[in-house]
């Protein structure tokens, strides 16, 4: 019982620490996340919808399925891309400002 209420506030301690770093970026920083999260979502969402789609249609076209997997993998390293490069912006803009 005790773990899982350690781990549980260890989780919860984890997750305000990364709330208030997130709170505390610049605007630019802030702006790339809010643009890129919902974008590279809605083409990871269209590309699995897409390849389902084609799994379970009686046309079903590897080269299609190849496309769709390419384009899934694609929207989520553009995703990670996008906060990395929104956190180091933030460093850095963090450290001209000092």
């Amino acid at each position: 019982m005790e773990s899982k209420e350690k781990n549980k506030s260890r989780r919860l301690s984890i997750l305000k620490l990364v709330n208030s770093a997130i709170c505390d970026m610049e605007q630019f920083p802030k702006k790339m996340l809010k643009y890129a999260t919902p974008a590279t979502l809605t083409v990871l969402a269209i590309a699995t919808v897409l390849f389902v789609a084609n799994k379970t249609s009686s046309n079903f076209s590897s080269v299609f399925e190849f496309t769709t997997t390419t384009l899934i993998s694609n929207s989520i390293f553009v995703l990670a891309e996008f906060i990395i490069a929104s956190l180091v912006i933030d460093i850095i803009i963090k450290k001209r400002s000092q």
